[in-house]
């Protein structure tokens, strides 16, 4: 799949420097570049592009994004205060095809800073064993910790002019990064250590899930 995705990449890599290449009448005249603020499913960041012609293009830049939500999850016969918060930032670098002048492929990679989810669990009221009854305190703490890599390549699309014709536009992209299946350990205090066995079983329930949906829209300041 690597060599695949390394593949395509070059391909496009190629592309651009032919396109490049056999425009040089026209390279001189138009090279423009931008500040891109994006804010999307990514969460927020900014780019940095610039144009070799009217067909290619170049981005670098980075994102970031945190969220966390409380006591989403219900486990049976565990009465838990529980929190899933997760973080995913990236520095990107990415090459854009431009075969129509509203319409953009994009191919790249990400470097990932952080793509990290954590599963916070803790009792909430006392739990009875046989004759004895212990305090959530007693019981202890569970955290499972998910980490899908430091690399990701990227593919997509976008819509809108990628250079505003003045000083400003708007346009979007769709697409996805492709994760590494995440891996995941389990973290437990007092009574809830030991609980590898079921850190191994969500991480084989998550190894498909290697997609990261990305659609946002990007606020373009042309310089």
């Amino acid at each position: 799949m690597k060599k695949t995705i390394y593949f395509i990449i070059s391909l496009l890599v190629f592309q651009a420097t032919a396109n490049a290449q056999g425009s040089d009448s026209t390279k001189a005249n138009y090279k423009p570049m931008s500040l891109q603020v994006l804010a999307g499913s990514q969460g927020i960041g900014l780019n940095f592009r610039y144009v070799l012609n009217k067909t290619v293009g170049f981005r670098v830049g980075g994102s970031y994004a945190q969220a966390g939500v409380n006591d989403k999850i219900n486990m049976s016969g565990f009465n838990s205060k529980n929190r899933a918060s997760g973080k995913f930032n990236t520095a990107h670098a990415l090459v854009e095809l431009m075969p129509q002048k509203f319409f953009r492929l994009v191919a790249g990679a990400a470097y990932l800073a952080s793509a990290k989810a954590t599963i916070h669990f803790e009792p909430k009221d006392a739990q009875s064993f046989e004759d004895i009854t212990l305090t959530p305190e007693e019981i202890g703490t569970l955290d499972f910790n998910m980490d899908w890599g430091k690399f990701a390549p990227y593919f997509g699309i976008g819509a809108g002019r990628g250079i505003p014709k003045k000083k400003f536009n708007v346009n979007i992209d769709l697409g996805a990064y492709y994760l590494s299946s995440p891996t995941v350990t389990a973290v437990g205090t007092k009574l809830l250590t030991n609980n590898d066995p079921n850190a191994v079983i969500i991480q084989n329930n998550m190894k498909d899930y290697r997609f990261m949906p990305v659609a946002q829209l990007n606020f373009n300041f042309k310089f």
